[in-house]
């Protein structure tokens, strides 16, 4: 061959091999930029991708030196949201992909699988859905897998067993179920394996003890029974153990401190681990946090918490929580000498007794100490006031005495203390005064004398709330209470205060103007000695929640602010008050006119033709009243201008035979319903009942009150009056009163319990049609015919009562709110909000993302049950799933047929109505609307007021005017067959 034809022959060879390598260029840029299409981007991180430069040029990409392919793409971070496209299978070199803290969704694509050089896949903290692919097991080179934080489903796949070189696998905070497969045991390079915060259930593989380079195990926050395998405690190289908030069963192994020489963090708490704690712990000298609260460990009675002496070896120990379990016995000395970088401790609950020892005080890093709920007796020991790092010290609920030291003057970063439910004596140290970021204040329930520290008083700081009540207090209340100008909740009842209320309180400035302070909320300083009149600044007050009660005012009750109503307001037991609104049943005022005062000639004829229209006045009244004697159907008790009923915590207590089980209808977010017979009318009523330890369940109360005593619709639940006082413990109670409705609620209907099934007729379409109107006629109201726009903002089937002829009515207006355009005062402030609005489910999609109250929140929650009534599936239910929603599920089916999605007991009968129509020779040949033209119909509101977009929606009273003439059809075609 000749030279010339060599040559030729590697030129060529050379242009095909840059084809080649061209070509494989090609693949990787095409691949990045269907990727960047797929997703949003509105920082503009991508800008650079374009054919302005090199692929591997642009902003997250890295390349190769000498093969110039992807092998790292690094977007952690960069406010991306979108779909990961499958072509991310085409960057065949890449060995790192970083997509963490974005806002990815759907399904992670299978084609990962492909990358076989990948060595670290970081997708954690973003929205991903759907299952893990199984052939992330074909990436052998993978070293650190972490999918945490996301929407992941289904079984963790038993073929990630095979990736030996892994180090890391992290699936923390997703919907993950079923068992740890067994497999995970051959992942000897593992270091790291965390799946808290799942559904995973069954028992902890015993093969997790052949990870002999495993570090951290965190099991926490899953389903997981039975006991912890012993071979976990063999692995040496652990330093984090997580199994909290589990099921586990059975105790702790004896040589427990031996087999786990390296272990820096312990969290067992949440489980029903029984036993003692073995002393050998001693030997886990690195032990930082041990966390084994709310179980049932045990030990000798009287040594129960010898333990504790065997972690003053760990000198690092930062964190001990061993709360509300079952321990007893002296508290020993030695929790004196454990290591002074204790910055949390927690005993709370427990049955240990003696007394708090001295040495306490060597604890000089304490923040935290929790010490409530115990039997320690005794006094509390001077050299508390050593722990001048304590932020949050609580000794309530013991039977600690003598007097509170002065020394707690010294905890100057001190912001909640509770020594509440004592036998402390004598007067409540002034030195208190030297804690000037207090937020809360509790010494109520104990034997404290003497006059209410001026300088506790200006504590300006106390903002949650003040606490002295049930003591033996005397005097008048300071002048510096005015100093609190954040306080939300002042409690003084059942102490010896008199005089009058000091004037200053009313300079607080009201919350309404500067929306940012909390101001007081709740002042109770009932069953005291205090006298005078009711002053009339209380009006001003944002208050909620006021109790004057069992005291000695006098003269004329105010009708402001809070007085407008008694449920926000109890003052019985001052027997010299008078007049107020009708609701407080108290007398008139009179005024004695003066013997000297001269009155003119004019003066007497206007006297005098005053006192005859008044005359006729009463002679009309009295008619009238022996009228309304004839004719009243309420009870004599009912003396509101609303007519409520007037009931106590004593009335409802009988009327529901104790609050007894078996009258319990239900229980929701806030408190538990009750059937009940009220002795004043001896009607059967619903009673619910405020679980006022819920966050937001007084907020709920009042939203609830305000907006049921301005509304009255045929298809809203009916409340007969409200309770707002003490139980016989004094506590506080609230409950509201309805109307009875007989047929329960409509979620119990459509998805009937097995007893249920069989006792109930099912619903017929035509009682679904006009439940469905019944609703839209409620929100119809709600939004267009009141004064002004109220949102429901909690509407599902639970929610709609059905009274004795299937009438449906809408209740629950604890989250309800009167829209912020509007311009009327409002009695319920609107960043008074109780969470956001709604039942997950149902709420809207927007409220998710911050958007504000509105009526189109109303609408999607409509359109979601009215498709939940002709499906007969709930919105979560377990079918939906990797994208598909109820919505999607019968948009879908109406395209295709709409038969696919309707409730089978609706099927049946149509079916039986088809058949009747054939033999029914009047409507043959009469013009009428299908019965699938109806259901095409339903699903189309139901999918209309459902939109993701609220634009999309209809307005409630398109919907309602749409079920109206569809129940017009309906009705003709019934008729005919």
């Amino acid at each position: 061959m000749s030279f010339s034809c060599l040559t030729t022959i590697v030129l060529l060879l050379g242009s095909v091999l840059a084809l080649v390598k061209d070509g494989r260029d090609e693949i990787d840029r095409l691949a990045l930029l269907e990727f960047k299409a797929r997703i949003a981007d509105p920082s503009g991180v991508l800008s650079s991708w374009n054919d302005s430069s090199h692929f591997c040029d642009w902003d997250g990409v890295t390349c190769g030196r000498k093969h110039r392919r992807v092998t790292i793409l690094d977007l952690g971070s960069k406010n991306l949201s979108g779909v990961m496209p499958p072509h991310i299978g085409n960057l065949s070199f890449l060995r790192g992909i970083d997509l963490e803290n974005n806002s990815f969704h759907a399904k992670i694509p299978s084609q990962v699988g492909r990358l076989l050089r990948l060595q670290k896949l970081f997708l954690n903290n973003n929205s991903f859905s759907g299952e893990i692919p199984l052939n992330l097991s074909y990436c052998s080179n993978m070293l650190s897998l972490d999918l945490g934080f996301n929407m992941l489903k289904g079984n963790l796949p038993t073929e990630l067993g095979s990736l030996s070189k892994l180090q890391q696998l992290i699936l923390q905070a997703n919907s993950l179920m079923g068992n740890i497969p067994p497999s995970i045991g051959n992942l000897s390079s593992l270091q790291v394996f965390a799946t808290s915060t799942n559904n995973f259930g069954g028992t902890i593989p015993e093969t997790l003890g052949q990870l002999r380079n495993l570090k951290r195990l965190s099991l926490a926050a899953n389903k997981f029974v039975d006991t912890i395998p012993i071979s976990i405690f063999n692995i040496s190289a652990l330093t984090w153990l997580g199994v909290g908030e589990n099921q586990l069963e059975g105790g702790l192994p004896g040589d427990l401190g031996f087999t786990l020489p390296n272990i820096e963090f312990i969290n067992m708490g949440r489980n029903h681990l029984i036993g003692p704690i073995p002393e050998s712990i001693s030997n886990a000298s690195n032990l930082g946090v041990i966390q084994i609260d709310q179980n049932n460990f045990t030990g000798k009675q009287s040594t129960d918490l010898n333990f504790l002496c065997s972690l003053t070896n760990s000198t690092k120990l930062n964190i001990l929580s061993i709360g509300i379990n079952a321990f007893q016995g002296l508290i020993p000395d030695c929790i004196s000498n454990l290591s002074t970088t204790l910055s949390m401790f927690g005993l709370a609950y427990n049955y240990s007794s003696g007394t708090l020892p001295s040495g306490i005080g060597n604890l000089i890093n304490l923040e935290l100490f929790e010490m409530q709920g115990n039997n320690i007796s005794g006094n509390i020991p001077f050299e508390i006031g050593n722990l001048n790092k304590m932020k949050y010290l609580d000794l309530g609920y013991n039977e600690l005495s003598g007097q509170i030291p002065e020394s707690f003057g010294n905890l100057r970063l001190l912001i909640k203390l509770y020594l509440d439910s004592n036998n402390f004596r004598g007067s409540i140290p002034s030195s208190l005064k030297n804690c000037q970021i207090l937020l809360l204040l509790n010494l109520s329930t104990n034997n404290l004398s003497g006059y209410i520290p001026p300088e506790i008083m200006g504590l300006s700081s106390l903002s949650i709330y003040l606490d002295l009540s049930r003591n033996s207090l005397i005097g008048s209340l300071p002048e510096e209470v005015g100093k609190l100008q954040n306080l939300g909740e002042l409690r003084l009842n059942g102490n010896r205060l008199s005089q009058q209320i000091p004037s200053s309180i009313g300079n607080w400035p009201l919350p309404s103007i500067m929306s940012s302070m909390r101001g007081l909320q709740v002042l109770n300083v009932s069953n005291n000695q205090l006298s005078g009149q009711i002053p009339k600044f209380l009006e001003s007050l944002n208050l909620t929640n006021l109790s004057l009660s069992y005291n000695d005012f006098e003269g004329a009750l105010p009708t402001g602010g809070v007085f407008r109503s008694a449920i926000s307001t109890s003052v019985v037991g001052n027997k010299k008050l008078c007049g107020g609104l009708p609701d407080f049943q108290l007398p008139k005022c009179y005024y004695k006119e003066s013997k000297r005062t001269r009155i003119s000639g004019i003066a007497k004829i206007l006297i005098s033709t005053i006192s005859a229209l008044v005359g006729v006045a009463c002679i009309l009244s009295l008619l009238y009243f022996f009228w309304f004697r004839q004719n009243k159907n309420a009870s004599a008790s009912s003396s509101s201008e609303d007519g409520f009923l007037h009931v106590s915590y004593h009335n409802l207590l009988k009327a529901t035979c104790g609050f007894s089980s078996t009258n319990l209808l239900g229980m929701g977010n806030f408190g538990s319903v009750y059937r009940g017979l009220l002795d004043q009318t001896q009607s059967v009523v619903a009673i619910k009942i405020l679980d006022l330890t819920c966050e937001g369940a007084p907020k709920s109360f009042i939203a609830e009150c305000e907006v049921l005593r301005r509304i009255r619709h045929r298809n809203l639940v009916k409340v007969l009056t409200a309770c707002s006082g003490f139980d016989f413990n004094g506590n506080d109670f609230k409950a509201l009163v309805y109307e009875f409705m007989s047929n329960g609620n409509l979620d119990e209907w459509l998805h009937p319990t097995t007893s249920q099934y069989m006792e109930r007729k099912k619903l017929s379409l035509l009682e679904r049609v006009n439940i469905a109107i019944d609703v839209a006629c409620a929100l119809d109201y709600l939004h267009h015919h009141y004064e002004m726009p109220i949102v429901h903002c909690d509407l599902k089937p639970s929610n709609v009562l059905l009274d004795d002829e299937m009438n449906g009515h809408v209740g629950d207006f604890g989250l309800a709110r009167f829209l912020p355009e509007a311009t009327h005062k409002l009695l319920v402030d609107q960043s008074s909000s109780v969470g956001v609005k709604g039942s997950f489910g149902y709420v809207a999609p927007e409220y998710g993302t911050g958007s504000a109250v509105s009526t189109q929140g109303d609408v999607y929650s409509f359109g979601v049950l009215v498709l939940e009534m002709f499906t007969g599936k709930r919105p979560i239910d377990d079918m939906f799933e990797d994208g598909l929603d109820l919505h999607r599920f019968t948009k879908a089916a109406l395209a295709d047929r709409v038969e696919k999605a309707i409730d089978p007991i609706l099927l049946q009968e149509i079916e039986e109505l088809e058949k009747r129509r054939t033999i029914a020779p009047e409507g043959k040949n009469k013009s009428w609307c299908s019965i699938k033209d109806c259901l095409v119909l339903m699903i189309e509101i139901g999918i209309t007021c459902s939109f993701e977009s609220s634009n999309e929606r209809m307005d409630i009273y398109d919907a309602l005017t749409k079920l109206q003439g569809m129940r017009k059809k309906l009705l003709e075609f019934i008729v005919t067959v």
